[in-house]
């Protein structure tokens, strides 16, 4: 699905921090408004079993329930409500909350609440925090109002990893009954990218290997991958389906890691990806260089060598849009493709000539005559890129050609085992994706 149809990610947004605690707010209680199974679970999480009793067992037409965001608390009308819930939902877990009722009085300030959650005489006031920020004493000054006329306020600490895995519970639930939550999905979505850290996979070296995309276990490893690369100096790709880094090279713009294996399931790989000249302008800083790296067979990482494989690429867009491309090794052409010449000369758009029915370059530079010019004949280059059907058998008028190449590093998923054994050894993983992208980035100088 387009990231853009996410319900909670916004054209524009901004990337401060108020703004996205508030939406962060806005969206956590609007999954909670239309997914009442969520909403029962967190609620059964938040309160003691016996206020779980209380305020389902029975109910009324004139039973009062209320979920609001951005409340001035001194305003709350507190003699409706007998016990209230102080709830700090961060990113640490491990938040001690033993010193809640030390925290100091902030005085005549304005306390907004982020959250705040009525049933029956019930309250449940939510301060938001993204991060492992401490909100114990912002928490704290919002509830004081109760505090200071003795109502029971019950402190409590609710982190996002909980809010996490209440969500997936009911999401399989719900996939177990055909059913499914968009509000829900949208939520843990756009949270894998924004917020990986939630998320709690396992160490590498306690989790099964697995190259089938889909299953369990690779699902798992895509996890920690994740939160290996959100650790990095890079940035993770903006939009879900993708799995990766944003890499500033010039002539590069993305590394995608993979687990594959090789030799009939004998060779258990993290194999990383970067494709040089993807595009004509990123082709700039590539032709302008001399070309010897392209025939590497290894490259250097921390000082150990591992196996390196450079294919070709042709990719063939219109209107900026990828259609088809063609990957390719060295024995594949009679003489290189990918040469200075053919990248300032040939590389580009090509258009439709109406008079010769030919794609043409300028007069009488035909694509197809250059195509068979440089690949062998048992290289079926027009059924690689469905040719015909692309482009001969359409209403396209023009095409690009961009040359590039697919790089490719194997790094032995046994590696990945023996740096990473315990929780805090993703810091390790993710220096370590930085040694790979720094090596790559060496590659073409």
């Amino acid at each position: 699905m387009d990231h853009h149809l996410n319900l909670f990610r916004f054209f524009n947004e901004s990337t401060e921090k108020e703004f996205i605690e508030n939406n962060l707010s806005r969206a956590f209680s609007i999954c909670l408004t239309n997914n009442s199974f969520f909403f029962n679970e967190y609620i059964k999480a938040i309160v003691t079993t016996e206020d779980y009793e209380y305020l389902f067992s029975s109910i009324s037409e004139d039973t009062k329930y209320s979920l609001d965001i951005q409340i001035d608390t001194a305003t709350i009308e507190k003699e409706s409500f007998s016990k209230v819930y102080a709830i700090a939902m961060t990113s640490d877990k491990n938040l001690d909350i033993s010193d809640f009722f030390t925290q100091p009085d902030f005085g005549e300030k304005k306390n907004i609440t982020d959250i705040i959650i009525s049933i029956k005489d019930i309250a449940i006031i939510i301060e938001v925090k993204r991060t492992g920020e401490d909100c114990k004493a912002q928490l704290y000054n919002q509830v004081l109002p109760f505090v200071k006329e003795n109502y029971n306020v019950i402190p409590k600490r609710f982190s996002w990893q909980e809010i996490v895995k209440l969500m997936e519970k009911v999401k399989h639930v719900e996939h177990l009954m055909y059913q499914k939550s968009v509000f829900i999905t949208d939520f843990l979505q756009l949270s894998e990218i924004r917020f990986p850290h939630w998320f709690e996979p396992k160490p590498f070296n306690v989790l099964p290997f697995s190259s089938q995309q889909g299953t369990p276990n690779y699902i798992q490893l895509a996890k920690r991958m994740r939160q290996a690369l959100a650790s990095s100096k890079f940035e993770l790709l903006g939009y879900s389906g993708r799995l990766g880094i944003a890499v500033p090279f010039g002539w590069a713009s993305e590394i995608i890691p993979e687990f594959q294996s090789y030799e009939n399931n004998t060779k258990d790989c993290v194999v990383f990806y970067i494709w040089p000249g993807n595009t004509k302008q990123q082709g700039y800083q590539i032709f302008n260089k001399p070309l010897a790296w392209q025939d590497k067979e290894t490259l250097t990482i921390n000082g150990i060598e591992y196996e390196l494989e450079i294919a070709f690429n042709v990719k063939l867009c219109h209107f900026n849009r990828y259609v088809s491309g063609i990957t390719f090794y060295k024995q594949d052409v009679i003489e290189p493709l990918h040469t200075a010449d053919n990248f300032y000369n040939k590389s580009g758009k090509w258009d439709w000539n109406n008079e010769t029915e030919k794609w043409c370059k300028g007069a009488c530079n035909d694509f197809e005559q250059f195509m068979d010019e440089h690949f062998k004949p048992e290289f079926k280059w027009r059924e690689y890129s469905k040719w015909t059907e692309n482009f001969t058998n359409t209403d396209r008028n023009y095409f690009t050609m961009s040359l590039g190449y697919e790089v490719t590093v194997f790094i032995p998923y046994s590696h990945f085992k023996t740096i990473d054994k315990n929780e805090n050894d993703i810091v390790a993983v993710s220096e370590f994706i930085n040694n790979v992208a720094d090596a790559f980035q060496t590659l073409i100088t």
